[in-house]
């Protein structure tokens, strides 16, 4: 006998925690025997990969005619994977509490809205209580089916005080646009528009012909995941989903991924987050924010290939394109595979050469492979064409130090320290180096302990704070805060051979042993691994 308890496990994370928007009572498991091997290879083979977070493989495994034991995976791998049509077929095969069917109707829900059956998809959920937001896209589509029935065509002055994006866009297919200037620009002075917002904006200046404020925007606000020049030069070409008026399907599918960029839904389930920007994608199959967005949430759990499908889809003339690639990178870097993480970035900086997220990458492989010359110009062409700024400077003085030149990055750090006195990560910085170069110990130490200061459990700083009192012979209180700092870094190969080498000076020589030891397992640099085992091999044979 084998007990369903998937089904409980997947209803837990498609539901939130809220008892007030609790869909499913899911505490009800089923029993069922297993009359042949294909039965179960079939349930356990969609076990595994829905609990990977991959609905895409379940459903297909679930694909034909199985016992109805299998149905609630099947409804739910259909529905997480957006093939909603199967999933309003599963579902209705299933015999659903009326009390819990919400998440069973909405496939119908969906499907309702692609048709443009838009009142058909408001007596779905009539005198039910909606979950994630359905009740704001609702008010859209109500908003729309208002303006459409309004024969007046008056605008009220309610929309210039209090309106959306989204509103804006459905205002534009009942009004000329030229009417929706003004409230454009209120929706303008927001600060919290994001990405897929700000483009929106964009299109209605270019439908307006402001080409000087479709610019500012693209310029000023898109940040550098943006090949910007391009998405300026190209926001006329037929195949830019933001230049026209937009239909409801567009604005409810933007409405969508809204949701899921808010903070508010940062802690809901990867579930619930795929079938909304399922949806979103069912509703405009351009809509690549949602795309990426969704291809980010496979990443997030570790199913790389899936995730590399998704942004395979992003085209070339997409706005996301670039965003798309970065992510790559990003996946195969966190994946270990170098050879292909150089491939990719070399031909992702011939595409976009000047983009400054592209330079930061080139930059950091170029520091990863101790080429800090060639690292170094890369920083030094990014404070030279954009505006500089504290990071991009830090980063161009550590490399500044890595060739040697310390007394230069020295006068830089010092700069930021001036321009920000509670720069942790420059305090620190500084401190550690007058500690390896024995200079200076006496401001090294009051720069440590300003850091510390500011956040006194960072294990770093307690390691730069330990090394400098190493260096200033006071050895008691050094292995304090060594052993402080290998507390919360218990797996940092520095700070554990810096804790080995106070204990020697201590005379505690089996513990420095056992510490060196220890450092070897987590170091990986081969020159630092051979001056650990050297000490080892000219101490051991004292003991």
């Amino acid at each position: 006998m084998l007990k369903l308890t998937l089904i409980f496990f997947v209803m837990l994370n498609l539901v939130s925690c809220n008892t007030k928007t609790k869909l499913l009572n899911t505490s009800k498991s089923f029993n069922y025997k297993v009359n042949n091997a294909s039965y179960a290879s079939n349930y356990l083979t969609a076990n595994y990969s829905i609990i990977k977070g991959d609905a895409y493989t379940t459903s297909r495994i679930l694909d034909g005619n199985f016992s109805p034991e299998l149905l609630e995976i099947k409804f739910l791998s259909n529905l997480v994977s957006g093939k909603f049509d199967i999933a309003d077929k599963v579902s209705k095969k299933l015999k659903i509490n009326k009390k819990n069917k919400i998440l069973y109707d909405l496939p119908d829900y969906i499907l309702k809205i692609k048709n443009n059956d838009f009142k058909g998809s408001l007596d779905v959920f009539e005198n039910e209580k909606l979950f994630f937001k359905l009740d704001d896209l609702n008010d859209l589509i109500k908003f729309w089916i208002k303006e459409k029935e309004n024969t007046k065509k008056y605008l009220s002055e309610n929309y210039f005080s209090n309106s959306s994006i989204h509103k804006l866009l459905i205002l534009e297919n009942f009004y000329n646009s030229n009417e929706l200037i003004k409230i454009a620009d209120l929706i303008s002075k927001q600060n919290t528009l994001n990405s897929h917002e700000l483009l929106l904006l964009a299109g209605f200046y270019f439908r307006v012909d402001d080409t000087k404020k479709l610019k500012e925007i693209i310029k000023t606000k898109l940040p550098s995941q943006f090949d910007k020049s391009s998405i300026i030069n190209n926001f006329s070409k037929q195949n830019n989903i933001y230049n026209q008026i937009q239909k409801l399907n567009f604005i409810l599918a933007s409405k969508i991924y809204n949701w899921i960029n808010e903070d508010s839904l940062k802690n809901n389930s990867y579930s619930y987050k795929k079938i909304f920007l399922e949806f979103s994608l069912f509703l405009e199959p351009k809509m690549d924010i949602s795309r990426y967005a969704l291809a980010e949430i496979y990443t997030f759990e570790k199913t790389y290939e899936t995730s590399f499908r998704i942004l395979d889809t992003i085209p070339k003339n997409s706005f996301f394109y670039l965003a798309s690639n970065l992510k790559k990178l990003s996946i195969i870097k966190s994946s270990g595979m170098d050879a292909e993480y150089k491939t990719l970035l070399f031909k992702i900086m011939d595409i976009w050469p000047d983009n400054k997220l592209v330079l930061y990458r080139l930059a950091n492989f170029y520091k990863s492979k101790s080429s800090y010359q060639k690292s170094l110009k890369i920083y030094k062409k990014i404070l030279d064409h954009y505006d500089s700024n504290d990071r991009d400077l830090f980063l161009y003085a550590s490399n500044l130090d890595k060739i040697g030149k310390w007394k230069e990055a020295r006068v830089l750090f010092l700069e930021l320290l001036k321009k920000n006195p509670s720069d942790t990560f420059t305090l620190n910085y500084i401190s550690y180096k007058l500690a390896l170069k024995n200079q200076e110990l006496e401001l090294a130490l009051d720069l440590i302990k300003k850091a510390l200061e500011i956040d006194p459990n960072n294990g770093y700083f307690l390691d730069t704070l330990g090394w400098v009192e190493y260096k200033r012979n006071n050895f008691n209180s050094a292995v304090y805060f060594l052993e402080k700092s290998v507390s919360i870094l218990p797996r940092s190969a520095e700070v554990i051979d810096h804790l080995g080498d106070c204990y020697f000076m201590l005379n505690r020589k089996k513990e420095a042993i056992f510490e060196w030891n220890k450092a070897l397992k987590y170091e990986t640099n081969t020159n630092i691994i051979k001056k650990i085992k050297e000490k080892i091999r000219q101490h051991d044979r004292l003991l």
